[in-house]
């Protein structure tokens, strides 16, 4: 994420850099300040973060009250045909375009057609998240692409809600995600807003599908990011989320698992992979991943993997010898690890359990008693 302020600079530079950098990361703009109380002639607090997700740039963008100007000249210096999705943060912005004029508080957002003419108000302290798109990813789905613009949208109620949590759960995890997802969800933004804004009747289908896996998708990224400690009820994560506990149950409707019990396999995966890999009892892994005790792991784990935690080790274990035995062409000694059973025990090893399939693989069998 790469970020611009302008508080480090002399008074005399931080207008021009300001305006510099809006331009660089947004569109050909001419910034004109508020000279109220208090402000010099040159001087303009603002910061900007920015990060790609792939064609669709996100930014959060603050300052003092000013106007922006997209005018007639800055349209033909602007490099690629684009759409602004700006949500308001905090304070106030009145937009203007086509004629048409709309007034924007925390919470709602508008778009803004980059290839026309179009000014921005900010009559106070403001701060936006602010989405640029490529203009042929959205308005061609939308049924009046020139009544779009300029136009409140509430992210309280409904599919423009979607808009606004996708918007937050985005910007939350975009450093993080990998080139897959992040292009899985530049796309699905794109079907979402224009599903939300007003689509044409193909793209209405299309775009009701996008939004709930969009949504999925955001909130599967949540739920890994707080397996270990969050509160991942439904009510939590559906708050989290701006949308209905029935809405969220209803995301899991024609999937494998529920919300519930998609919740229980992603931490039991992602316990499994810390009682494989660490080298921590397995009382105290137990404990770190909420589990009452180790009698409760034992418990769970036989249900959702088919054998026990230390059973579980030991076999991933041995497939790591293995493994490496392959590469290094032929056997060596490995001390006994926690958990194993004596060697008099008869076992049958993973790679001879062809009865067994996916995650019960996982584990190992013990032919005797």
């Amino acid at each position: 994420m790469r970020t611009w302020t302008t508080d480090q600079l002399p008074v005399s530079d931080q207008f021009g850099y300001w305006r510099d950098v809006i331009c660089e990361q947004f569109t050909p703009l001419s910034p004109r300040r508020d000279d109220g109380p208090g402000r010099g002639p040159d001087g303009l607090r603002g910061w900007v973060r920015s990060s790609p997700l792939r064609s669709t740039n996100c930014a959060v963008v603050g300052s003092t009250a000013q106007r922006h100007v997209h005018g007639v000249h800055e349209v033909r210096r602007t490099p690629t045909d684009s759409v602004f999705v700006n949500l308001v943060l905090d304070g106030v912005c009145v937009g203007s375009q086509r004629g048409r004029t709309c007034r924007m508080g925390a919470g709602e957002f508008a778009l803004f057609d980059a290839t026309e003419p179009f000014t921005l108000d900010y009559v106070e302290d403001w701060e936006v998240l602010s989405f640029r798109l490529p203009r042929d990813s959205v308005l061609p789905r939308l049924a009046r692409p020139d009544r779009a613009t300029a136009v409140t949208f509430s992210g309280a109620h409904g599919s423009t809600a979607a808009v606004v949590s996708m918007m937050h759960a985005t910007w939350s995890t975009v450093d993080g995600l990998d080139p897959a997802t992040a292009a899985a969800m530049d796309d699905a933004f794109a079907a979402v807003v224009a599903a939300a804004v007003g689509p044409t009747t193909g793209a209405a289908e299309q775009g009701r599908g996008s939004v709930d896996a969009a949504i999925r998708g955001a909130v599967h990224r949540h739920v890994l990011g707080n397996l270990r400690r969050g509160d991942l009820s439904a009510h939590a994560v559906a708050r989290h989320f701006g949308i209905s506990v029935r809405k969220l149950h209803a995301l899991y409707e024609d999937q494998d698992l529920t919300y519930g019990r998609q919740v229980r396999r992603m931490r039991i995966d992602a316990c499994a992979q810390e009682v494989a890999a660490g080298d921590d009892t397995l009382t105290a892994i137990a404990a770190s991943w909420g589990f009452s005790d180790l009698s409760h792991l034992n418990r769970v784990f036989r249900s959702e993997l088919g054998c026990r935690p230390s059973e579980y080790r030991a076999a991933r274990r041995r497939e790591s010898v293995r493994q490496g035995e392959a590469r290094h062409g032929g056997p060596r000694w490995v001390p006994p690890q926690p958990g194993d059973r004596p060697a008099a025990a008869s076992r049958v090893d993973v790679g001879d359990m062809p009865r067994f399939s996916g995650r019960r693989r996982a584990c190992v069998r013990h032919a005797g008693p």
